[in-house]
């Protein structure tokens, strides 16, 4: 069930960046929240094996067109002068969010029915069609593939391309194996897990948020990703050690590493990749997160499974780490 979910987002992620620059993105956006509802509403009414399958078909579609047209948006409205701040409070808005939505989803899931917290979530979703309204208007266009193809088809963008899927491999490890190292290695319950998670996801957009207020438009986005790589690794390497204060700690750092990637990320889209046709490509460079995270899951879920779910992370960290010969020959 959950791989269809994964799969949705990866097949349809380069279609809905193409979408993105040939349609209003406001409208692209609240079809995306509608999908969402339909997903959350039919999850809470149903058992049925093949209809909650084409649920989380629907679902994965509504996610990823609500990413990646929100993310074209943010790309698209964005100056060159100020991209690292307001892309900054974009990302750490959203991710804000998907950690307070962690924490009180564990927290609700503890203490709610489900279908309970899918009406709830489906609420929201309903709440955020209505903020579609007073998107801005963005110009629309259409351009061959061959041109896309163009703006991708270079040294420097194939190995940011590259860098992208290693690293985002370790997210994989994270889907898989991340609450249950919590729980079986730690001996935490579902409220203190879901405090562990939500609270780091947290702090982790305000490390978005502080990163993003050190670059300025001549900054090199390599002084940005070496520390970034560095971080990451190394924090998700040692987070696994035995001790829950040392472990959260060494958490923390991964995650500032996580900062410094995600605004990297965000910055390279934005700087290498001509405004109007942000859309396709970033919806191309997108995938490559989603297969990353999707190998990832490949690899570490049974690793984890195998030989310990500490494995998971430490194999995934220093997989991290074999980023930096990639970022070394990048010339940005």
């Amino acid at each position: 069930m959950l791989s269809i979910f994964a799969v949705t987002s990866l097949a349809s992620s380069s279609l809905a960046g193409l979408f993105s620059d040939r349609f209003p993105i406001r409208y692209l956006s609240a079809f995306s929240f509608f999908l969402l509802i339909m997903y959350l509403l039919g999850l809470s009414s149903t058992e049925n094996f093949w209809i909650i399958l084409a649920l989380f078909f629907m679902g994965g579609l509504g996610n990823n067109i609500a990413d990646i047209s929100l993310t074209s948006f943010v790309l698209k409205v964005t100056k060159k002068k100020d991209s690292g701040k307001r892309l900054g409070v974009f990302n750490s808005v959203k991710t804000l969010a998907s950690g307070l939505g962690a924490l009180t989803g564990g927290l609700m899931l503890a203490h709610l029915a489900f279908t309970n917290v899918f009406i709830l979530l489906a609420l929201l979703f309903f709440v955020a069609i209505l903020f579609t309204f007073f998107m801005r208007k963005i110009g629309t266009f259409r351009y061959s593939t061959g041109q896309y193809k163009g703006d991708l088809w270079r040294k420097e963008i194939l190995l940011f391309i590259i860098l992208i899927f290693v690293f985002t491999m370790h997210w994989g490890a994270e889907g898989t194996s991340y609450s249950l190292l919590l729980k079986k290695n730690f001996g935490l319950e579902q409220n203190s897990i879901a405090l562990y998670m939500g609270s780091v996801w947290i702090i982790f957009g305000f490390f978005i948020y502080f990163i993003s207020r050190k670059i300025a438009d001549t900054t090199s986005i390599n002084k940005i990703i070496y520390p970034g790589l560095i971080l990451s690794g190394l924090g998700h390497i040692l987070f696994t050690y035995p001790s829950l204060p040392l472990s959260y700690l060494f958490r923390l750092i991964h995650e500032l590493g996580d900062a410094a990637f995600e605004m990297f990320l965000l910055v390279g889209i934005h700087r290498y990749f001509p405004v109007e046709r942000i859309g396709g490509t970033s919806g191309v460079v997108l995938t490559v997160t989603i297969a990353g995270r999707l190998v990832g899951s490949l690899i570490f879920g049974p690793v984890g499974d195998l030989f310990g779910y500490h494995y998971s992370f430490i194999i995934s960290g220093i997989l991290t780490l074999v980023c930096l010969p990639i970022a070394n020959n990048c010339k940005w």
